[in-house]
């Protein structure tokens, strides 16, 4: 399709660019200013996980006493994804839990290339062992397109309802979309009766110029429990597009506004 043959050519444009950044270590994990910064760091840095993210001692706060999971696109992976936000949100207090997942293509960096149903369940494997090592009841998860669409199978048909507190999606192909390659039986599936599940609180982020999941209103929820927030609503000026809504400053501000509700701060343009 022509918004998949872009993002193939963009993606293969920048992890050839990619291999001139290569020689600094992964462990260095350096915040990113945009989408395609970090992809290229990705590409070049095999396994490199944001800042501030993973860290199995972090003790949950009594302000934020849930850890927080990010979980990527298809096709993108934790760093890309989450090199700005995963930061923000150590700093502001939060205990951030990254996961990649689906790698089993030839380039690592190409992740979430499983079934929803399998990247559930790999996302349930790694909740609990986020609950295992910070004694926490519940998790808060902040996914990108296919990785806001997987958390609500976790949540519908592998006992998320009873690990999952909320789910906060930026872009998510939640229904048929000429973008990420879900499966529509499995779509349908998901959104039978009710598209959330009861327990849960549903904050879903989107975009206009949604240059993948089209038309963006497919990313959209009807469900008890859910918030549907289109950026241009807030900031009609507001251009972002798919890939770079995870670093765009009125997006992250939404998410941190979700996590924190008693605490919500003005959204600025």
């Amino acid at each position: 399709m022509a918004t998949r043959a872009v993002l193939t050519t963009a993606t293969v444009a920048l992890a050839a660019a990619a291999l001139c950044l290569a020689g600094a270590p992964a462990s260095a994990a350096p915040a990113a200013g945009s989408f395609a910064e970090a992809f290229a760091y990705s590409i070049a840095h095999p396994g490199v996980t944001p800042a501030g993210a993973n860290d199995y001692s972090c003790v949950p706060s009594a302000q934020h006493p849930e850890p927080v999971v990010l979980v990527h696109g298809f096709l993108e992976n934790s760093y890309d994804n989450w090199a700005s936000l995963s930061p923000e949100l150590v700093d502001a207090g939060y205990c951030v839990f990254a996961i990649d997942y689906g790698n089993t293509g030839p380039v690592p960096a190409f992740g979430a290339l499983e079934p929803i149903p399998d990247s559930a369940q790999e996302l349930s494997t790694f909740v609990d062992s986020v609950l295992d090592a910070t004694g926490a009841e519940k998790v808060s998860i902040v996914g990108h397109s296919k990785g806001g669409t997987v958390p609500r199978y976790y949540a519908r048909f592998l006992g998320g309802d009873r690990t999952v507190s909320r789910v906060i999606a930026l872009s998510p192909p939640n229904y048929p979309t000429a973008g990420p390659p879900l499966g529509n039986d499995v779509l349908e599936r998901l959104n039978e009766g009710s598209d959330t599940v009861a327990g849960i609180e549903y904050t879903t982020i989107v975009t206009r110029y949604d240059q993948i999941v089209v038309p963006y209103t497919a990313s959209l929820l009807s469900g008890a429990g859910n918030t549907n927030i289109v950026l241009q609503d807030l900031c009609p000026a507001n251009v972002t597009e798919h890939t770079g809504i995870s670093y765009d400053p009125l997006a992250q501000q939404l998410v941190r506004n979700a996590l924190d509700p008693e605490n919500a701060q003005p959204v600025s343009c």
